[in-house]
């Protein structure tokens, strides 16, 4: 592999990441929504209280971590983490399965047998490559559920706060480095690794303020590529209510590519909040499209 693509293989990574997971989780809710209609959102506002809600359970759910890491050893979160992935890996796969699935023997295949598959390799095999599958479904289901049930202008307040949220929690309180820090150290599937060489084992990471300790390797919050991805798919609903689904998820896109792009090898503080860049670039892709057919045509 020649190095200058070598060297920039975790900014393409990344984005390959963001592409495909944020793609997936639209793929998802059309078929929720085809086979569970009512779940749509009955107001462009839709789901305004969990704006609120999420939010306070981000502060508590970091506050919580890094206590306890300071306190007791942390292994009975890393089953949690896991549970909770086997959990999303379950949803998405209920779904998906039962489009591809022609027996109902494939069918319980695939739902019960993809959940146990990634489950079992996060705890056997820790490698990147592991955390990272298991982190593209998670972050395509959550951006599915989240994204269908969401009105779209709910959608961008709720990114719009995140954003906030994420800034202030890396550059002011900078309990989100911490976090970072406790999820690294006590082997929490939360983070994306992306070396430079695909083909390196990492095994068990060290996090300092360098980057990852001797490799050469960046990492990205699952957030970082789920809550994006909310957008896209809330703006691809809206799309398809107005009659241009495709122009309403390709300016979401790379508006986030855009920010990912500015995020990764832009002159950025490291280590660097990521929702700021990129439910900025999503939520101004979406503005560009709603004004342009609102206004324009």
């Amino acid at each position: 592999m020649p190095n200058a693509l070598r060297n920039s293989l975790p900014e393409v990574s990344s984005l390959v990441i963001f592409i495909s997971s944020s793609l997936f989780a639209v793929f998802i809710s059309t078929i929720v929504l085809s086979v569970e209609p009512s779940v749509a959102p009955s107001s462009s506002t839709s789901g305004l209280l969990y704006i609120a809600y999420y939010l306070v359970a981000a502060v508590v759910f970091s506050a919580v971590i890094i206590v306890l890491s300071k306190r007791f050893k942390m292994n009975f979160l890393k089953w949690i983490f896991i549970a909770l992935i086997g959990f999303m890996v379950f949803y998405v796969w209920s779904y998906v399965g039962a489009l591809i699935a022609q027996t109902y023997l494939e069918y319980y295949i695939m739902v019960i047998g993809a959940p146990l598959i990634v489950m079992a390799l996060l705890v056997v095999k820790r490698e990147w490559y592991v955390i990272d599958i298991a982190g593209f479904f998670l972050c395509a289901g959550l951006a599915s559920i989240l994204g269908t049930i969401l009105g779209i202008w709910a959608a961008v307040i709720f990114l719009a706060a995140f954003a906030v949220y994420d800034y202030i929690s890396v550059y002011k309180t900078k309990h989100m480095v911490s976090l970072a820090k406790v999820a690294v150290d006590a082997d929490l599937p939360m983070l994306f690794i992306f070396p430079n060489n695909a083909s390196e084992k990492l095994g068990k990471v060290e996090l300092t303020d360098e980057g990852v300790e001797g490799h050469k390797a960046m990492l990205l919050g699952f957030g970082d590529i789920a809550f994006p991805g909310i957008m896209v798919v809330a703006s691809a609903i809206y799309g398809y209510s107005v009659g241009h689904p495709l122009e309403f998820i390709l300016l979401p896109l790379l508006g986030g590519i855009a920010g990912m792009l500015l995020l990764v090898t832009g002159k950025v503080k490291k280590p660097a909040p990521g929702l700021p860049f990129l439910n900025t670039g999503v939520i101004l892709g979406f503005l560009a499209c709603f004004l342009y057919f609102t206004f324009v045509l």
